[in-house]
């Protein structure tokens, strides 16, 4: 390292930079936020909304939107706001319904309709076979239906009569007769009857005939004969007759079918001319064959509906022929005029996707067909759009692994959850859908699956992303204060006078840690403001004042203040030892912060150092011990690097040394500590004294710059509120990075001590700043020799370093 020029004073910061005060003069009102219009625009978010914008609009396949940012930045007010203008630009909307396939019945047929069609397709279908169901009873009992009905039957009739006619006349002159024998279950058949003194017998009498001496032997043996003859040639005559009987049935039927075919088709044919596609032809069609197939079954079941005799069968049977020719509407976009738009902030399987519903039949038996096939929000929104949390979606493979293949391929089918496994009975038709999928997650998670999923990017092209805060200007303080307007105008809360809606804004500014932003987190500012309206209420007050906001925040403190206020009280009896005066070698305060919500808090913690001879370097016991988080680690090896770059030129550091976070019982992270780890090891080296009442927070590079941190005002107030436990000393303050004085939005107590000369800050941009501070010394500077003053700490720290490097090699 080159000869150094002389290092410049810490600063001590003035009152002024300690917190920025929102000037009354800024906003746009002159007694209450009631005077304002309230806020309806979307502000702060001006590239997320250009994101939305491009990604609602796009139509083309993958441009899906991921939505990302903290809570509370409005992406859901956002992401509606703009749906809403989108959704009126009318695309394209879809009616879709699932009927019987009369081919297939395990695969429904899908109809697609124009929006609006479904629904009178639907009801034209419903009211046609309503009329069919209603006609085809009475056409059976129009009196010119029966009578050609009954010219077929006894047409038949008369051709079965005159064939026994003729068989009757061929075997009289033999003695046997033609007639119709009646059996015991009440059924008659023909049969063949003896003619014995000029009456007809049954062939079973004979036998009796012959014992009561009407007949001999010799005669029932010639009638025994010649029956099983004729039998032989009867039985011909019935096998014939059956013939003649199937060609009856059909000339029967073709009756029956023309005459309702014609029923039927005329009333299909309008709903044909209505809908002239050719899968509503074929499902017309299919209908028209089903009802003459089973036309039997329409006589048989809507006349005994006529009737009024109606059992569970009957009732069964007209179920599944309603079934079969009904329409089942899954989507109906009759009264849709724009895009549609879901929200799903449960999502399931079944919601998404649609599913397909079981029942019992009457046997007892589950079972599914087209009528139960139900639409999820995907196929409701098509043309449109659905919200979700990503987090939702991704926590179910199944649901993601199916989004999937939908925003890859745009093909939906619609299966049960359980059966994705499994093989289906049922298997709808495909659904071809167009929606924009819009996810609500965090830059991280959307960061981690472009990396590790290569159909991620393919999917969602657009990352929209919502910024925590924004650059304070006056235009965004008159924005907040007519976002506080439309909060008590929507809510009926208590409106701001000017010293309420100011110390809002800085309470906005404060959230960012930095005076020059200001929280985009607006539901926090709505809190805040519903809060103190609760007190200003509470007081009778007509208006939300300063006072109660400040009671807002002091109450909201105070409910989330158990793990802070049970850290400073045993820092107050001693239990974690924290010394905020004197001086001590190797040991020195830094600064942490904790966070219990919407709520953090800091709290000083005491680090320590030991060097001794020995080659280990530098070791830190977090780490060791695996409570050291990854940038802890890399801020301690950073300081090797540091103390080679100091002093390691004419030969190696040779030294043993363990850097402690001393009654630190949990996890370790953030490099804000290395400032206070190089002091204290530089004070275990050179055997300098640390002074304790000074807290020190900063992150530190090789080349010894401080740079800056976060949860500064946290920081500072922890070690305040320390040391005014202990009792201030007018010597007592913090170091902090010179970078983070922007950020400071100290708490008027801290100001007044610090304007009081009780407190002090400090900022500080080089290591050497601290250390004259920390360590009541100068630095030091190399001189024309490359050596350091023996007087400076560090002329100290290098004189030891080789007294330990010497001690090194005796014990090598």
């Amino acid at each position: 390292m080159g000869q150094r020029m002389k290092t410049k004073a810490a600063i001590e910061v003035p009152v002024k930079n300690l917190r920025w005060s929102c000037p009354t003069s800024a906003l746009p009102f002159r007694t209450s936020t009631k005077e304002l219009k309230p806020l309806k625009k979307i502000v702060g978010q001006q590239r997320a909304i250009e994101a939305l914008e491009l990604g609602a609009r796009i139509r083309s396949q993958g441009y899906n939107i991921w939505a990302s940012g903290v809570i509370g930045t409005g992406r859901m007010t956002t992401i509606r706001q703009i749906l809403d203008d989108i959704k009126s630009m009318k695309p394209t909307l879809y009616d879709f319904a699932y009927v019987h396939n009369f081919r297939q019945p395990e695969s429904p047929v899908l109809l697609r309709f124009a929006a609006g069609e479904g629904r009178v397709f639907k009801r034209m279908i419903d009211e046609s076979m309503a009329v069919i169901r209603r006609r085809i009873p009475q056409l059976f009992e129009e009196e010119q239906f029966q009578k050609t009905r009954n010219t077929i039957i006894q047409k038949f009739q008369n051709r079965e009569r005159a064939v026994l006619t003729d068989f009757d006349s061929k075997i009289r002159p033999s003695g046997f007769v033609v007639g119709q024998l009646q059996d015991e279950d009440g059924t008659s058949r023909t049969e063949i009857f003896p003619i014995v003194d000029g009456k007809p017998v049954t062939i079973d009498d004979v036998d009796q005939l012959v014992q009561d001496g009407k007949l001999t032997i010799q005669q029932a043996k010639a009638i025994a004969k010649a029956y099983t003859a004729y039998q032989d040639e009867l039985a011909k005559i019935g096998r014939m007759s059956m013939r003649v009987l199937v060609d009856f049935r059909k000339e029967l039927n073709k009756h029956d079918q023309a005459a309702v075919g014609i029923l039927v088709r005329s009333i299909l044919d309008d709903l044909q001319k209505s809908f002239p596609r050719n899968r509503v032809r074929e499902y017309l069609d299919g209908v028209m064959s089903h009802i003459l197939e089973h036309l039997d079954d329409y006589v048989r079941v809507y006349q005994a509906k006529l009737a009024g005799s109606i059992d569970e069968g009957i009732e069964e049977a007209a179920r599944m022929l309603e079934t079969n020719t009904s329409v089942n509407l899954v989507v109906d976009n009759y009264d849709t005029k724009t895009a549609p738009i879901s929200v799903e902030t449960s999502p399931t399987y079944a919601s998404l996707f649609g599913t397909i519903e079981k029942r019992m039949d009457a046997r007892g038996f589950v079972m599914s067909d087209f009528s139960h096939i139900k639409a999820g929000s995907l196929l409701r929104s098509d043309g449109g759009f659905v919200v979700m949390n990503a987090i939702d979606v991704l926590s179910d493979p199944m649901i993601w692994m199916s989004l999937k293949k939908l925003l890859l391929y745009g093909r939906l089918e619609i299966q049960p959850h359980e059966n994705q496994f499994q093989l289906n009975t049922i298997k709808p038709d495909h659904i071809n859908v167009d929606v924009k999928v819009i996810l609500l997650g965090d830059p991280s998670m959307y960061l981690a699956l472009w990396a590790a999923d290569e159909d991620f990017h393919k999917m969602f092209k657009i990352h929209a992303e919502f910024d925590a805060y924004t650059h304070r200007s006056a235009e965004m303080i008159r924005n907040y204060c007519s976002f506080l307007s439309l909060m008590s105008t929507n809510e009926g809360l208590l409106h701001c006078d000017k010293g309420a809606a100011a110390k809002i804004v800085e309470w906005a500014v404060e959230f960012t840690d930095s005076q020059e932003k200001i929280s985009l987190q607006f539901s926090y500012a709505a809190d805040l403001l519903r809060e103190a309206s609760h007190y200003a209420r509470m007081s009778n007050a007509k208006v939300v004042r300063a006072d109660h906001v400040k009671h807002a925040l002091a109450m909201r403190k105070e409910r989330s203040n158990r793990a802070d206020m049970e850290i400073r009280e045993s820092i107050k009896k001693d239990i974690l030892l924290i010394d905020v005066k004197g001086k001590r070698v190797g040991q020195i305060n830094g600064l942490t912060v904790y966070s219990s919500g919407i709520v953090s808090f800091g709290k000083p913690a005491r680090i320590t150092a030991t060097v001794s001879a020995g080659n280990a370097g530098i070791i830190n016991i977090e780490r060791e011990v695996q409570m050291s988080g990854p940038i802890h680690s890399k801020g301690v090896y950073i300081l090797s690097g540091l103390l080679r770059s100091l002093f390691s030129r004419a030969q190696p550091i040779s030294f043993t040394a363990s850097v402690a976070f001393e009654q630190s019982y949990g996890g370790v992270d953030g490099d804000s500590a290395s400032t206070t780890e190089v002091i204290a090891l530089l004070s275990a080296i050179s055997n300098i004294p640390i002074r304790q009442d000074i807290g020190v927070t900063g992150s530190i590079n090789q080349k010894g710059d401080i740079q800056t941190v976060g949860g500064v005002n946290e920081k500072v107030t922890g070690f305040f509120e320390i040391c005014k436990d202990k009792g201030l000393t007018g010597t007592q303050g913090v170091i902090l990075p010179e970078q983070n004085v922007r950020d400071l939005m100290l708490s008027e107590e801290i100001i007044a001590a610090v304007k009081a000369k009780k407190f002090i800050i400090y900022a500080v941009s080089r290591i050497e700043q601290a250390i004259e501070i920390m360590m009541s010394q100068p630095a030091g500077m190399r001189n024309k020799q490359g050596d350091f003053p023996s007087d400076t700490v560090f002329g100290k720290v290098q004189h030891n370093l080789n007294v330990l490097h010497e001690a090194s090699k005796t014990n090598n």
